[in-house]
């Protein structure tokens, strides 16, 4: 099997459809907490997320995850705060990616966007304990464990730990030059 030209694209209404099937997939429905969000919230969300990190005003990102031109999943960041210098990430892959590296991929792209806005320090993000593979990536990229979040959420009606995991400007740029994505 070949590796899969990847790329990221501005989140769009039109790409809702293909986002509520991820959300709905049983991967994302066993690992991930998600709300049980309407079409509607989640057509706002898209709507108000953006993929310019160079618009002052924007605290929310997201973009689509294409491989060989098919849409395989998603990659977004939220709550920015420039003051503080820090911002969230979130990734899920459509059920047929998973396991080829895209994932990461997509990642590393949205880290080397991310860390492009000067005032940002820090980079977060959360894995369930049952989450396995992403807590392979954050380890993979750099992210060190920084805590635990005890019964923070409910995946398939069961509340369950959630992993905090940090990464720093400083330490990504020690480590991007072996990671970079043509």
């Amino acid at each position: 099997m070949s590796t899969p030209e990847v790329k990221l694209v501005p989140a769009l209404p039109e790409h809702l459809d293909a986002w509520i099937a991820m959300r709905n997939g049983p991967t994302s429905r066993r690992l991930l907490p998600l709300d049980d969000d309407s079409r509607e919230s989640l057509q706002k969300r898209l709507s108000e997320a953006s993929s310019d990190v160079t618009d002052p005003r924007a605290k929310s990102f997201r973009w689509m995850v294409e491989a060989d031109g098919q849409i395989a999943g998603t990659v977004s960041a939220r709550e920015l705060s420039r003051f503080h210098g820090r911002i969230e990430i979130g990734y899920m892959l459509v059920e047929e990616f998973i396991g080829r590296g895209i994932g990461t991929r997509a990642v590393v792209m949205l880290l080397e966007r991310l860390f492009t806005i000067p005032e940002l320090q820090r980079i977060w993000l959360t894995t369930t304990e049952a989450n396995l593979a992403s807590q392979a990536l954050a380890r993979k990229l750099g992210f060190v464990q920084e805590g635990l979040l005890r019964g923070h959420c409910i995946v398939q009606g069961k509340r369950t730990d959630q992993q905090v995991w940090g990464l720093l400007r400083s330490e990504w740029d020690a480590r991007r030059a072996p990671l970079s994505v043509r």
